[in-house]
């Protein structure tokens, strides 16, 4: 079957799709996921110089993409982003939010501005995300949210992750029928491309005809164990 033919399949040939923390982790081997399923990708990062890497990545793969710097966190950020979507493209077909919470502290270590700011970055982006998203989706358009992995079960992450949940599934109160918002919840943090795949599928395939319908759920997503680094012991017994 030719590439041409799957892209047919999955209806996101020509789309336009804002994928955001698109510059590292997740976020990146989504951006190139949908590249290659011949969307239209805005990359969208904090960091200019990643999202303008992961462009041209895709842009390799022969599909169009278009690099923005931008914090869904910031008000004026996703003001000023939107606004650029919209003197671009006009309306999008599909947004990806990927959130990065990465906090290892213990639960009874943790300091009140480290909890403020895992809600600024992770919920209050899903909410700026999900309030802009609505006035600028197509009909027949989706919010896929990328979540906080399950394997970090500190309570704060999971209150995070329970926030995130209740805009999801409270979206279906507020978006037309026709637009589908769901979520993901990998099982483990970022480990690479390569080791990241069936997460970049699963997003890839809630954004795509073959999810049309399903609005409001939450995809949990079992990923392959990341290879460990060796030991400095093994790597030293090597050597001649």
């Amino acid at each position: 079957m030719s590439n041409m033919s799957r892209e047919d399949l999955l209806g996101l040939a020509g789309r336009v799709v804002m994928i955001t923390g698109a510059g590292r982790g997740f976020g990146r081997s989504i951006a190139l996921a949908y590249g290659r399923s011949g969307a239209t990708v805005i990359v969208v990062d904090a960091d200019v110089d990643q999202a303008t890497e992961v462009a041209s990545q895709i842009e390799e793969l022969g599909a169009t993409a278009i690099p923005i710097r931008g914090d869904m966190s910031v008000s004026l950020d996703v003001v000023t982003t939107f606004s650029k979507i919209e003197e671009l493209f006009g309306m999008l077909d599909g947004i990806v939010h990927v959130t990065h919470t990465s906090s290892r502290t213990p639960f009874v270590e943790l300091l009140e501005s480290e909890w403020y700011d895992l809600l600024n970055s992770d919920v209050k982006s899903s909410l700026y995300t999900l309030q802009h998203g609505l006035k600028y989706l197509a009909g027949g358009g989706f919010v896929v949210v990328v979540m906080p992995p399950a394997n970090n079960n500190e309570p704060h992450i999971a209150s995070v992750r329970g926030a995130m949940r209740g805009l999801i599934e409270g979206s279906r109160q507020v978006f037309p029928k026709i637009l589908r918002v769901n979520g993901v919840v990998p099982s483990r943090e970022a480990a690479g491309a390569e080791h990241d795949q069936p997460l970049a599928r699963a997003v890839v395939a809630l954004g795509s005809m073959v999810s049309e319908g399903i609005h409001g759920e939450i995809v949990e997503v079992e990923l392959p164990e990341a290879p460990q680094p060796p030991e400095l012991y093994d790597v030293l017994s090597e050597l001649p």
